[in-house]
């Protein structure tokens, strides 16, 4: 982190008791602080523990940083349950042939165990699995896609069933709010504590459908845009490319006078996908244009920063403009 925004942000946490600061990053891409507390943090413990029936036997593989809920999360589950967390850096064969009964994962992380071609031991029986798109065919890793967020201190639903700690409500919007002990206490600012909640609601920015006790989540508000009036969902793109591409490509909105917005494909590889992808769409959906780039900008959990990398492509088209002038 740049030292004047580590500065910034340390100036701004409040003294408060009991609580944890952990960094999140908006819609925007700006950095936010969110104040959760003690409680709320083992109230969450607590839920998960119960859904995977957690005990003092098992011992969770803790290999997601700890400055990120999912991370921090392991170690309060443990300390609820009696288990024992297993740190360890990175590396899909030593995870494979460790001790671990259960395991917090990203997508990308699966993805480097099926990629290494290594099978599970004999004593692993559950991956949660959460932080972005997640393919469930790969039966022969015992995985459990869940849904979470900062704001709840980590998981929210797994396999598309909401914990028994949280209650969740679709807005008039079709945004996902959610109430229950878990919840933030609110975001550190200039100002001091900024409580979002309404009535006990946090609204999210994540769009779904709520059934009972039975949650989807389709994208989020900042992923649908209008392209000539069509709504498009840049969610639905992504999982259509994914399967082209892999990590290597992203899809970008460019704002567009037009049409409001049109897609552009940024890409560290060949873009000879780019015809087979376009005939999967609708035409309104289809690649613009191709921009071949040295990396795509991605958070250490492996969510793709589409907002930074759609300024990146604009500020690209202007200096190109400008040269040409």
């Amino acid at each position: 982190m740049p030292s004047a925004e580590r500065a910034r942000l340390e100036r701004i946490v409040p003294k408060i008791d009991a609580h944890v600061f952990v960094a999140t990053s908006g819609s925007t891409g700006d950095i936010k602080l969110v104040a959760l507390s003690k409680q709320a943090v083992l109230a969450s413990a607590a839920a998960v523990n119960e859904r995977l029936e957690v005990t003092s036997r098992d011992v969770w593989a803790a290999v997601l940083p700890t400055f990120h809920v999912g991370g921090l999360g392991v170690y309060a589950r443990c300390y609820l349950a009696g288990a024992r967390a297993l740190p360890m850096p990175w590396d899909p064969r030593a995870f494979a042939e460790s001790e671990a009964t259960i395991a917090s994962l990203v997508p990308a992380q699966v993805r480097d165990l099926i990629a290494t071609g290594v099978t599970p031991s004999k004593t692993l029986r559950a991956i949660l699995v959460g932080g972005g798109i997640f393919n469930v065919a790969h039966s022969e890793w015992p995985t459990l896609p869940s849904y979470g967020m900062t704001e709840c201190c980590s998981t929210i639903a797994v396999n598309e069933t909401l914990l028994g700690h949280i209650e969740a409500r679709n807005e008039a919007d079709g945004r996902l709010a959610f109430r229950g002990p878990s919840l933030l206490t609110g975001y550190a600012t200039e100002r001091g504590i900024i409580d979002p909640k309404i009535d006990g609601w946090f609204v999210s920015e994540d769009l779904g459908e709520v059934d009972g006790r039975t949650m989807r989540v389709s994208g989020r508000a900042g992923d649908f845009v209008k392209i000539g009036g069509e709504s498009v969902d840049l969610k639905r793109l992504d999982r259509i490319l994914h399967e082209m591409a892999g990590y290597d490509a992203a899809i970008v909105a460019i704002a567009d006078e037009r049409l409001g917005h049109v897609i552009h494909l940024a890409t560290t590889i060949d873009a000879s996908f780019v015809d087979a992808f376009n005939e999967r769409v609708h035409p309104f959906e289809r690649i613009r244009e191709v921009h071949r780039v040295e990396s795509i900008p991605r958070s250490p959990l492996g969510k793709l920063l589409r907002a930074q990398l759609a300024q990146a492509i604009q500020r690209r088209g202007a200096a190109d403009e400008g040269s040409e002038g």
